[in-house]
């Protein structure tokens, strides 16, 4: 798949409505799988209608489901990360919220998505530590760790009632208030009438001042030393259960791995329903290559989008193409760019996974796809748009001998001269036509083309001047913006089987357009054989 393909189809613009809700579905959005296989791609698509059903069926569900896929993390099971309370946190978190999502589908998608809980025994040792979103070692996790919690506690408030005995007897003797502070700066003068006190620490500050700071009695340090004690204690039972819980977590590293690929797979068949439900989506239907490639009523998004925006009309496409060399025929502006950039867009659609824009889209699969042309002018290392478009197409045409290729090509060779360009159309057209792995679409406003036996023409029905007249009639000039609308409202962007003659809406648009009117009657005249 080239990235030129994609950018002609403006993929992305689609594609950045994907969203899916888990770091799983996200790191698989990024790869931005193609998939050439069509057991794996009936996969996706019934995963997504089960999804879907689902889905409908019940808001409340629906909800709950996006929220715990939202809240699901990425625990590392690597001994470093399960070794802190922190690694065992996101681990109890990640089977927390893979159970609900479990627990809200029915049975049987379950089975679809392998969604097979086991670990309901783990979820309950690691629930002792706290529930939500908080998680500490408990004392549950040991009767030796509570009672040197226990300990401790004890500690502090002996430690604590010795404190508050000597600050009441400092405020008492001294008239100093130590209350939440550990020192206290006092004046010189204030400070020599402590001289000779032995519960006091005296050092200078500034030049004027001094601090002032309890001094503790031997029984204090024995009882902060002890509270020590039990500390380090503490530590060491919470390191074992630390280790007790790692393990436990470990012990069970293939079922998170399964879980975590059944939460891709829901996260992801969820997005991908919730898309086809927003942007009325359907299940393209798949076949053998070279099957035909039907469309009825399939919607380029971008486009429609961009028409609704301008208050215009927009045109879907319905369409057959049963040749692998399918020639478009048509008119600057006529929509021919447009019915290559719905096939390309329609068929990315179906080869990624997703269901498609149309009432109905029948397509085969293609082990890649190549877009050549453009209306741009573009240069690379010297070569212009022409030695671009050669070079693209060379490179596409010695792919075709790795698998089959959907190759599109939009007003190839324009920037060279019609009989030359002509010439080399009729030679690619049938050079392609012989070859079993191309499927070629080709726009262009090129008559006359030898486009080889079997080669099927198209013509897009283009501008309406019959009633474009009788509208215009008598109407007032008008600006651009209404010029365009104009256009957009009697161009015909249907699609019709048959090359029949010549384009010829060009000096037509260009009248609308604003071309001078003496510019307009001498094309004309010189289009009716005049001088």
């Amino acid at each position: 798949m080239t990235q030129k393909f994609r950018t002609f189809a403006e993929f992305e613009t689609f594609y950045s409505l994907y969203r899916p809700l888990t770091p799983y579905g996200r790191r698989l959005r990024e790869e931005r799988r193609f998939y050439t296989e069509a057991a794996a791609l009936k996969r996706e698509y019934d995963l997504t209608a089960a999804m879907g059903a689902f889905l409908a069926s019940s808001r409340h569900k629906a909800d709950k489901l996006r929220f715990h896929l939202r809240s699901i993390p990425e625990p590392q099971l690597t001994p470093e990360a399960l070794g802190s309370a922190a690694g065992l946190f996101l681990a109890r978190k990640f089977l927390y919220n893979a159970a609900e999502i479990f627990g809200l589908l029915p049975a049987a998608l379950r089975a679809k998505f392998g969604a097979r809980w086991e670990s309901a025994a783990l979820l309950a040792l690691l629930d002792k530590g706290g529930s939500g979103e908080a998680f500490h070692i408990a004392d549950a996790y040991g009767p030796d760790l509570a009672a040197a919690r226990a300990a401790i506690a004890a500690c502090d408030r002996q430690i604590r009632a010795m404190r508050e005995k000597k600050l009441k007897s400092l405020r008492e003797r001294h008239g100093l208030d130590f209350t939440d502070r550990d020192f206290l700066v006092i004046g010189e003068e204030a400070a020599a009438r402590l001289a000779g006190s032995q519960e006091l620490f005296v050092e200078p500050f500034d030049g004027s001042h001094v601090t002032v700071k309890p001094v503790y009695d031997a029984e204090q340090m024995e009882a902060a030393a002890e509270r020590d004690r039990l500390r380090a204690r503490e530590q060491e039972l919470e390191a074992a259960a630390v280790r007790k819980l790692a393990a436990a977590v470990a012990a069970e590293q293939q079922r998170f791995e399964a879980y975590i690929r059944a939460v891709e797979l829901i996260d992801t068949a969820a997005e991908k329903a919730r898309l086809a439900a927003e942007l009325r989506l359907t299940r393209p239907a798949i076949g053998k290559y070279p099957s035909a490639i039907r469309m009825s009523k399939a919607r380029f998004l971008p486009l429609e989008g961009r028409i609704a925006e301008a208050g215009m009309k927009y045109t879907p496409l319905t369409a057959s193409f049963a040749s692998r060399v399918n020639v478009i025929h048509g008119s600057n502006m006529g929509g021919k760019t447009v019915v290559l950039k719905t096939l390309a867009f329609m068929q990315l659609l179906a080869q990624s996974g997703f269901y498609a824009p149309a009432a109905s889209f029948e397509t085969c699969l293609f082990d890649g796809a190549a877009f050549i042309g453009g209306g741009e002018m573009e240069t690379a290392g010297g070569l212009s748009s022409f030695g671009l478009e050669m070079n693209d197409f060379a490179e596409a045409h010695a792919g075709l001998k790795d698998g089959t290729k959907l190759l599109l090509l939009d007003e190839f060779a324009r920037t060279t001269n019609s009989e030359e360009a002509a010439a080399l159309l009729s030679a690619i057209l049938q050079d392609l036509g012989g070859r079993p792995s191309a499927f070629t679409f080709l726009a262009t406003h090129f008559s006359g083309l030898e486009a080889g036996e079997g080669a099927a023409a198209f013509r897009m029905r283009g501008f309406d001047t019959a009633a474009f007249n009788e509208y215009f009639s008598g109407k007032p000039a008008c600006g651009l913006y209404e010029k365009l609308k104009m256009i957009n409202r009697f161009m015909r962007y249907e699609l019709l089987e048959g090359a029949g003659g010549e384009a010829r809406d060009a000096i037509k648009i260009a009248d609308i357009l604003g071309v001078a009117k003496g510019i307009i009657r001498t094309a004309r005249r010189f289009m009716e054989g005049g001088k």
